[in-house]
Order: structure tokens, then sequence, then C-alpha cells
């Protein structure tokens, strides 16, 4: 008998996804994804990829459209690897932009809680690579650009 363990992919969710065109659009942050400690040559960084609803009022074609943020860096300095303050000048004008406070010179760690709801402005473009199988992947990524309004992330 096969061994059915704690992967999933949900095969036909593709086909339902409508797709988001390159351009400017408002949008809800609604979710936050996190990697931690990520590797990119000799540097280790935190990985921020916030989720952007569309605007359904100003944005009618995409209602319930969802695309995630190419990603924002928090690079960090760790033992045995090498460090920049300059690299983070990304996170830097990202956490500015959210009017998320920092203590000096050091950069906090980004929560859903400190940004989930507050409504933006984002550029969507197409990120294309070749994967493995040499095939061509290509799916809309935003960059947040400016805020339009903070709002509080309520538990009620």
């Amino acid at each position: 008998m096969d061994d059915f363990g704690d992967a999933y992919y949900p095969f036909d969710d593709e086909s339902d996804r409508k797709s988001l065109p390159k351009g400017r659009y408002t949008a809800t942050i609604i979710n936050l994804e996190i990697s931690k400690d990520v590797r990119f040559g000799s540097y280790i960084a935190d990985v921020f990829k916030p989720e952007y609803l569309i605007d359904v009022t100003e944005h009618p074609a995409y209602e319930d459209v969802i695309v995630k943020d190419d990603g924002i860096f928090r690079y960090k300095e760790v033992e045995g690897m090498k460090y920049e303050h300059k690299k983070n000048w990304g996170f830097a004008k990202f956490i500015s932009m959210m009017k998320i406070g920092k203590r000096g010179n050091q950069l906090p760690f980004l929560s859903l809680s400190s940004i989930r709801k507050s409504r933006v402005l984002i550029d969507v473009f197409i990120k294309k690579f070749y994967n493995d199988l040499d095939s061509e992947v290509n799916y809309p990524v935003a960059r947040a650009i400016q805020l339009l309004e903070k709002r509080l992330d309520t538990p009620f």
C-alpha cells in the first residue's frame, strides 16, 4: 500500500484562479507569509510576503483576486555569514511607508498584526523564470508603493 503523508496539492485550484495583469491596483493586506533564516549566498535574511486582496469597488473584474508580494527582505547578522546593513533598504522603506516604528537603527520583525487590513497602492508585474524541467513559469507578484489607509487590526 502507498504511504500518503502530510503533503498536499490542490489540483483543481489553478483553473479557477483569475489572472491579474500587470498594472497598478488598490488592495488590502490580508495575510503575511514569513520565511525565516533564508540563505542567499553568504547572507541570511527573513523574507516577508504580504498577500494583497484586490479592491473590488475599484477593480470589479478582479473580485476575490489575491496577489503575493515579491518579497521584502530583512537581512540580519548571523555568526559566520556576511552582513551589510545597506541591503536592508527595501525593508526599511516598507516599514517607514507602513508607519511601523523602529528602535534607533534597529529594524523590527514584521508581523501580520502591524499591517493587516491596511489599504495600499500596489504595482503588479509578471515574474517569469524557467523551472528545473525547463518549462517557463510566470505569475503575478506585487510591490506595495503607497499606504492609503492604516486600519487597526482589532480582534472584533
